[in-house]
């Protein structure tokens, strides 16, 4: 309950608010740019002289890394869901992958993009599934197939939607989730102590 993450120019540390002890610190090579924390998890941003924006994942508890430095591209909103980060990235594509492994589990291009668009779709989870959605049309994200398959929503007019948000939308690189970022997804339960940073760390399309 006393964690606080301390974000410098080039270091990253853990505050034991309470007494004041240092618990981790990391050095990093690269500019950081911002966090966000989710359940055990803290998102940590960096960039390079070339304005170049990479993901990275650490472990709250002791400041270790399940991966880094990825270049996510994350162009749309980012959710959470069972263990896994979906996205939509600079290439119209709807990629999934697990939170602690980093690893991509799907990969499929929007059916629907048209060549003249620069409108990202949107993703919400929506009856238990994942959807990308546009103005004019909606698809569900099927892990099993590795497909995209067509989602018809009832009782709602697409065309007419802004956003949809819930609590599995979390910060990633320049989206911010409208959630209070401390509703956690992971295992299926909330975190007490999972307070979001929401600072999220900016950028463009080119980073994570």
């Amino acid at each position: 309950m006393n964690n606080i993450i301390l974000v410098e120019k080039n270091k990253l540390s853990l505050i034991d608010s309470k007494t004041s002890g240092i618990k981790w610190e990391i050095d990093e090579s690269k500019n950081i740019s911002g966090t966000y924390r989710l359940d055990k998890y803290i998102f940590l941003y960096t960039y390079d002289w070339t304005g170049t924006i990479f993901t990275s994942l650490i472990n709250l508890e002791d400041g270790s890394f399940y991966w880094k430095e990825k270049k996510l591209n994350v162009s749309s909103n980012c959710i959470a869901i069972d263990n896994k980060i979906f996205f939509v990235n600079s290439s119209f594509e709807i990629i999934a992958i697990e939170i602690e492994t980093g690893n991509e589990v799907f990969k499929e291009k929007f059916t629907y993009k048209k060549w003249y668009t620069s409108v990202y779709p949107q993703l919400v989870v929506y009856n238990g599934n994942v959807i990308v959605f546009s103005k004019k049309n909606a698809m569900k994200v099927d892990l099993i197939s590795k497909k995209l398959t067509d989602y018809v929503f009832r009782n709602i007019n697409i065309k007419n939607i802004v956003s949809m948000n819930d609590k599995y939308n979390i910060s990633v690189n320049k989206y911010t989730s409208s959630g209070t970022g401390g509703e956690a997804f992971m295992y299926g339960a909330y975190a007490g102590d999972a307070g979001g940073g929401g600072d999220g760390g900016g950028g463009g399309d080119g980073g994570g």
